[in-house]
């Protein structure tokens, strides 16, 4: 049974209460603790679940659109309001806080249309980094306890 990490920005859901039903693995905080983005561990087998549950609950708050990443050494899920991107994970590059960077994915076009799809929507180039900022480690230490 694999897990997968679940990226939430707290103000990015229209009730909090459901980020308890889930393992909380860490809680990073920006702007003076105004915001907090959580990572939680959520189970292969109830991932899809989970992502249209927290689907249901992203709200618009700040006049803006929000994503939720659910993400596991090889897949991603890439979570907005109206639409689940299920990609690849493989030759990803990521680099906090910029764009990223997809010229070696697995899956390029789709990666691709996920950014597109977040400018789109409004977010910004800067935050279409999509996975989190240790998520090189994150993987690292997957593989290390596989292997």
């Amino acid at each position: 049974m694999g897990c997968y990490y679940a990226e939430i920005i707290d103000i990015s859901l229209k009730d909090t209460k459901m980020i308890r039903q889930f393992e909380i693995v860490d809680v990073r905080k920006r702007f003076c603790g105004l915001l907090k983005i959580y990572t939680l561990a959520v189970a292969e087998e109830t991932v899809e679940n989970v992502a249209a549950m927290f689907q249901k609950n992203l709200g618009t708050k700040l006049h803006k659109e929000w994503y939720i990443t659910m993400h596991n050494a090889e897949h991603a899920l890439i979570i907005f309001r109206n639409r689940i991107f299920s990609l690849s994970t493989k030759g990803i590059g990521v680099v906090r806080g910029r764009k990223l960077n997809v010229v070696n994915a697995e899956d390029k076009d789709k990666w691709e249309e996920v950014i597109a799809y977040a400018m789109a929507l409004g977010v910004p180039e800067n935050q279409c980094d999509f996975l989190p900022e240790d998520w090189g480690d994150e993987v690292r230490g997957s593989l290390e306890l596989i292997n």
